[in-house]
């Protein structure tokens, strides 16, 4: 199954796509994750990456389509988290052929308590809540071992800028999903365990017509 987990910053992507990737075994893509590797790596493109991520702002598109269908060449089940973004995104990735494109709807105020208290490991490729999905051990990565930070670009300022930005930009997105009948809305202001079962359910609905 080819999958799209789409919605706010916020709203519980990254664990949604993890915990299906970790119950299904399909491949978990997150742009972000990527675009940060490159950070880390400290390239001349990482640098630029850096500045728009830092900011608030979208990357753009010619830095993430590409990345994408590279790490998705040859592969029938994964999961796109946060992926596409804006409607050029959407149309460069039609030859997917996506099969469901599910969002989590969720307020600007929720998404800024969340924030507030969201974490993720230096690798920056785990993420944890210090109230709602706390770390086995303080301060510690239960996959890797490492320290947990906050993102810089986690504080109330360049959230409300994120998230201004996301609904302009993905509006479109989300029109062009609904009139192919692709789209399935999901009230992600519950708890992570109560939005992950309504997420499953809609999966399974999808297996068993696929």
């Amino acid at each position: 199954m080819k999958l799209i987990i789409m919605g706010p910053p916020g709203s519980g992507k990254g664990t949604v796509s993890e915990r299906l990737e970790k119950e299904y075994g399909w491949l978990h893509v997150s742009p972000g994750e990527l675009l940060r590797e490159e950070v880390v790596k400290g390239t001349r493109i990482g640098k630029e990456i850096k500045s728009y991520i830092e900011s608030g702002k979208l990357v753009p598109d010619r830095f993430v389509v590409e990345m994408v269908k590279l790490e998705v060449k040859g592969k029938d089940n994964y999961i796109l988290d946060g992926f596409p973004r804006s409607l050029d995104q959407a149309k460069s990735i039609e030859e997917l052929k996506i099969d469901i494109v599910i969002y989590l709807d969720v307020s600007e105020e929720e998404v800024i308590k969340r924030f507030a208290g969201r974490r993720v490991c230096e690798q920056g490729t785990h993420g944890y809540h210090v109230q709602y999905l706390p770390p086995k051990k303080e301060g510690i990565c239960d996959v890797d071992g490492s320290k947990l930070v906050q993102r810089k670009d986690d504080t109330p300022k360049v959230i409300k800028q994120r998230f201004k930005i996301f609904h302009e930009q993905t509006e479109t997105v989300r029109k062009f999903y609904d009139k192919k009948k692709m789209a399935v809305k999901i009230d992600a202001s519950k708890e992570p365990e109560k939005v992950y079962d309504l997420v499953k359910k809609v999966v399974k609905e999808m297996k068993k017509q696929g």
